[in-house]
């Protein structure tokens, strides 16, 4: 992974300070150094990339499967506390219209960051729709209609 990682941040330009731990079956790796938004990239695209290449480095020859996180400047747990308070915010509001909610295409663990959140909120439920890469998140009063019309299709980032 470290060999990798630097060789990808070389080929970048970049000078980035790999630190990684291993606990059990994962390896979680912290990246240090200046700019880190170009890593990060849009919403964390490319740091999902970056850990989707690395995890298929990792793991290429088969055997033991590990498990690869990466982050870098707290992103993910920031990002995490964004759509906590987003889900939260959008099941005041459909609690109150009575209205659906479709949010915007997220890969799945944003996606399973909004549906735990949710999970325990006594007016509102939630599911996933649509296909890979445009699946989102709705939603919804309990008990109402999965089939019910969107919400003039708005969409939240």
């Amino acid at each position: 992974a470290i060999d990798f990682l630097n060789e990808l941040f070389f080929a970048m330009g970049m000078r980035v300070d790999v630190q990684v731990t291993e606990e059990d079956d994962t390896l979680d790796i912290n990246l240090v150094g200046d700019d880190m938004g170009i890593i990060i990239g849009k919403r964390g695209d490319t740091l999902d990339a970056i850990q989707y290449l690395t995890s298929l480095t990792v793991n290429r020859l088969g055997g033991h499967y590990k498990k690869v996180s990466i982050d870098t400047e707290n992103y993910r747990e920031k990002r995490e506390e964004v759509l906590c308070a987003l889900a939260n915010r959008l099941a005041a509001k459909v609690a109150r219209t009575g209205k659906k909610f479709a949010l915007e295409p997220m890969n799945p663990y944003e996606r399973r960051v909004l549906h735990t959140a949710l999970q325990n909120h006594p007016g509102v439920t939630t599911h996933s729709e649509g296909e890979e890469p445009n699946r989102r998140v709705v939603i919804m009063l309990a008990g109402q209609s999965e089939r019910a019309e969107q919400d003039d299709g708005q969409q939240q980032k």
